[in-house]
């Protein structure tokens, strides 16, 4: 199950950070809805990091059953 926990992690780490430097560089400043946009990007980039996790566990359980 630690596997799974730091894949987590990792793809949620290196989707942060890549959000955040392509956010900065293609969102100018001074608008409001930047905020809101940072907000669903960060909450998006959680449950797709989830979801990615998740596949790979699934495809080792269907590996091992095999």
């Amino acid at each position: 199950m630690s596997k799974y926990i730091s894949i987590f992690f990792l793809f949620l780490i290196v989707s942060v950070l890549l959000f955040f430097i392509f956010g900065s560089v293609f969102i100018g400043g001074g608008n409001p809805a930047e905020e809101a946009v940072y907000t669903f990007g960060i909450i998006i980039v959680l449950l797709l990091s989830f979801v990615i996790s998740q596949i790979c566990y699934l495809i080792d359980l269907i590996n091992k059953k095999r």
